[in-house]
């Protein structure tokens, strides 16, 4: 009979560990599908802008077909892009994306900058013309 108790209170131990264990799987698998949703936008997002750079470069290059002097500074110019890219496969880090922060601010300064001397130029030329 005592062995019985034993066996039973061993079987309801080990059932609250499994039903302890079942609850944090659920949850990482919660978690693990948030991010799965958050990294297909992601990819989502990616694409579009992928395909709208994408329609820039054909046009570019429609452009670039007329003059032979840059055509091959177009070829140059993909040669160099696939190496990048392989070699950006070969050393992607953490540090990738901290450089990416970091020229997204630089970005952003320059664009003021640029903006701020459009600005200056239409003012010089609106005074040149008055």
């Amino acid at each position: 009979m005592y062995s019985l108790y034993a066996e039973n209170e061993n079987v309801k131990k080990e059932n609250e560990r499994l039903q302890h264990e079942h609850v944090s799987m659920n949850e990482t698998l919660q978690a693990r599908a948030k991010l799965i949703d958050q990294l297909k936008s992601d990819l989502d997002k990616l694409n579009d802008e992928y395909k709208k750079q994408n329609v820039l470069v054909q046009r570019l290059s429609e452009l670039l077909a007329s003059c032979p002097d840059l055509q091959l500074e177009n070829e140059r110019l993909k040669l160099e892009n696939g190496q990048l890219r392989y070699n950006a496969s070969l050393d992607y880090s953490m540090g990738i994306a901290e450089e990416n922060v970091k020229l997204k601010l630089e970005n952003k300064v320059l664009k003021v900058q640029n903006d701020a001397l459009c600005g200056k130029l239409i003012s010089d030329s609106d005074k040149k013309l008055a």
